[in-house]
């Protein structure tokens, strides 16, 4: 009966240390960001994201040229947010935190292109 009363305990430790992890990942990117992918055609490259927390999910607003969509649900999975979003194709965007910085990969038929953000400025 201990043994099932630990393992309990280590399953309900493991269950709450995830839903801290979600919790900062989500807090950390969330924002206002401008987004850039280098190799990318002409026309999708340039975007304006805004991450943020709607009815107890992560979504972002997305735009940019040639893409323009609002409250696109952001899934945690394996400690990465991650969605697919149609830019001509099905594009599977995966963001992540790494060392304090925020990065991304957009998996196109072009193959994986990175993804770069830098937080947007605050007007004054």
């Amino acid at each position: 009966m201990k043994k099932i009363g630990v393992l309990l305990s280590a399953v309900l430790l493991l269950s709450l240390y995830s839903t801290a992890y979600a919790s900062d990942l989500t807090k950390s990117v969330q924002g206002a960001w401008t987004a850039k992918v280098a190799d990318a055609p002409y026309g999708y490259q340039d975007y304006q994201v805004t991450i943020k927390q709607v009815d107890g999910k992560c979504v972002a607003d997305i735009s940019g040229s040639q893409l323009n969509v609002k409250n696109q649900e952001l899934k945690e999975v394996d400690g990465k947010l991650t969605t697919t979003v149609y830019a001509g194709e099905n594009v599977k965007v995966v963001i992540w935190n790494e060392k304090k910085e925020v990065k991304g990969t957009a998996d196109t038929s072009m193959g994986k292109l990175p993804i770069t953000f830098t937080r947007a400025k605050k007007a004054e």
